[in-house]
């Protein structure tokens, strides 16, 4: 299943509080559950280019090249969600486009590809910290799931597109991923205390070592301001960002330790 999600969070919230208001305000309790997450890295970008371009390059039939095509075009989607203005008009400077996504559609690709100025342009794109492999256990589901963080819009609301499957159980789930060649980054545990109000889902997650907050997850900003404004809230009172910047907010990097565990930081 692929979805496209709006959310933003409420910070540090007193959770009993939180949850007295909305229960009085008819939300009803869905579910309060333990989720131990495990991250995976992708192939690099650059690493994947170089392999695509060899493949374009000695072209062996049709479908080998279109193929190839295709896993090009999934590349330069990924490379244009991480460009700023500046690095657009770098780019511009190299190809006449602010994009690279639009060489794909070129009768010419391959002329384009051998370009040093691009290839060393592209050099600067190794591993992409706004896609990941996200494992999770809940309960008694197991998911895989890739996140990917788009380019901000004009709401500088987060845009998260996410493609999720249910697996078996972890241990195999593990055994999938690394037989396919990702490499296992990191493991995490966090609280959820999910209710349901108008419709929307309220997600009252605690992480360790930080205070909890709210997400919540909306069709569109209006969407979110609907919401919010029943809350008590107005969007400049959230934040739009993930759980690693969160804790940066804090002054902690999730990613010091390999593992992020409750037990870490019981006193």
């Amino acid at each position: 299943m692929q979805k496209m999600e709006l959310e933003v969070k409420i910070l540090d919230i007193n959770k009993n509080e939180f949850i007295s208001k909305i229960e009085k305000m008819g939300a009803s309790f869905k579910s309060e559950v333990k989720q131990y997450l495990y991250t995976y890295d992708l192939p690099t970008l650059y690493g994947r280019f170089i392999d695509i371009k060899t493949q374009l390059i000695d072209r062996e039939s049709d479908i080998k090249f279109q193929t190839a095509l295709d896993k090009l075009k999934l590349l330069f989607f990924e490379i244009d969600n991480l460009l700023d203005e500046n690095t657009k008009m770098e780019l511009k400077t190299i190809i006449g486009y602010d994009n690279l996504t639009i060489l794909c559609s070129s009768d010419n690709v391959l002329d384009y590809l051998n370009n040093e100025e691009l290839i060393n342009f592209i050099n600067k794109y190794h591993n992409n910290s706004k896609k990941w492999i996200r494992l999770r256990k809940t309960n008694d589901k197991t998911t895989i799931a890739i996140k990917h963080i788009l380019a901000p819009n004009e709401t500088s609301i987060q845009q998260m597109l996410e493609t999720e499957m249910e697996v078996p159980n972890i241990d195999d789930a593990k055994k999938i991923l690394e037989a396919l060649g990702y490499v296992y980054k990191s493991y995490q545990e966090k609280e959820r205390i999910t209710y349901i109000l108008d419709e929307y889902e309220l997600d009252i997650d605690t992480w360790p070592g930080i205070p909890t907050y709210v997400e919540i997850e909306g069709k569109s900003l209006d969407d979110l301001k609907t919401i919010l404004n029943k809350l008590g809230y107005k969007i400049e009172d959230t934040v739009s960002c993930t759980a690693d910047e969160i804790y940066q907010k804090y002054g902690i990097s999730m990613f010091n330790k390999r593992e992020l565990r409750f037990e870490d930081y019981s006193s």
